[in-house]
């Protein structure tokens, strides 16, 4: 509407310079995509390039400082456990149905790897004891306590632990399977758990049973042990001969072969009855 006012004219001039940049339409979608590529690959890199390279238990620095292994404190790392995680460490052992080195590895410790093989030598020097004690009582002969039985037994087993679990480690360093020193003594230390209730069960005076028990303790501890080693083993990217496992089953068997007749072996015989004197002749 005018309401009576003029209408002014405008005359409007646009100077446009040919030198300047036209308008010029742009893909942003593809260029969007481009920079998504980028960033989504990365934190993919940069994961990679600050992935630390796998760090056997018992070789790395302390968590409670820069300790030596002359100083306490450097040791004290392995022994923060408590009954629990000895115990569930030991079922492991013992029943293997999970793998045994990923629960040790997330806490590292030497407690159930030196107690165990220690209450072995114990069980089996009470219950060996006890087993010829009662074949000699219903014997009707005399017992004469054999304490070399104790000696055998801590030298056997210490020696057994600490010289294969020695050798496993120098033969899957030497091939660069990066092992532990006390990853592997501690497979062999709690190899040992499942000898504890067969020991106590080989009291029982049937021979056909201490064989059965003798056989589940071999086949319940050799598994575990090859379960172990084979895992440790697989970190050489297939650069270890598996020609070492079955060596450490021959190993193992010769121990089970000493046990049996070292510590499970005994007979009830009965002393005859003595024959009564001619009477003298008149």
């Amino acid at each position: 509407m005018n309401y009576g006012r003029p209408t002014p004219d405008y005359n409007i001039v646009v100077d446009v310079d040919d030198d300047e940049p036209t308008l010029e339409f742009q893909d942003f979608a593809s260029t969007n995509a481009q920079r998504g590529r980028m960033n989504s690959t990365a934190p993919a890199a940069a994961a990679t390039a600050a992935a630390p390279p796998y760090q056997p238990p018992g070789q790395g620095e302390a968590p409670t400082g820069a300790y030596s292994v002359w100083h306490t404190e450097y040791w004290s790392q392995y022994f923060n456990v408590d009954s629990s995680d000895v115990v569930q460490r030991s079922f492991l052992a013992v029943v293997p149905k999970d793998s045994f080195l990923d629960v040790y590895n997330a806490n590292p410790d030497l407690w159930g790897t030196f107690w165990i093989p220690t209450s072995v030598i114990f069980t089996m020097f009470v219950t060996a004891s006890l087993s010829q004690s009662i074949a000699v009582a219903l014997s009707g002969q005399k017992r004469e306590y054999d304490f070399t039985m104790l000696s055998f037994a801590v030298f056997t087993i210490y020696t057994y632990v600490l010289a294969i679990g020695t050798f496993v480690y120098l033969a899957t360093k030497y091939f660069g399977s990066q092992p532990g020193l006390m990853e592997c003594f501690s497979v062999y230390g709690y190899a040992m758990a499942v000898w504890i209730p067969i020991s106590v069960l080989c009291v029982l005076p049937f021979d056909w049973f201490r064989w059965v028990m003798v056989a589940v303790g071999f086949a319940s501890s050799g598994f575990f042990i090859m379960r172990s080693v084979n895992q440790i083993v697989s970190r050489s990217n297939g650069k270890l001969h598996k020609g070492i496992i079955p060596l450490l089953l021959v190993a193992h068997a010769l121990l089970v072969v000493v046990f049996k007749f070292r510590f499970f072996s005994y007979s009830v015989s009965s002393v005859p009855a003595a024959t009564p004197a001619p009477a003298p002749s008149s």
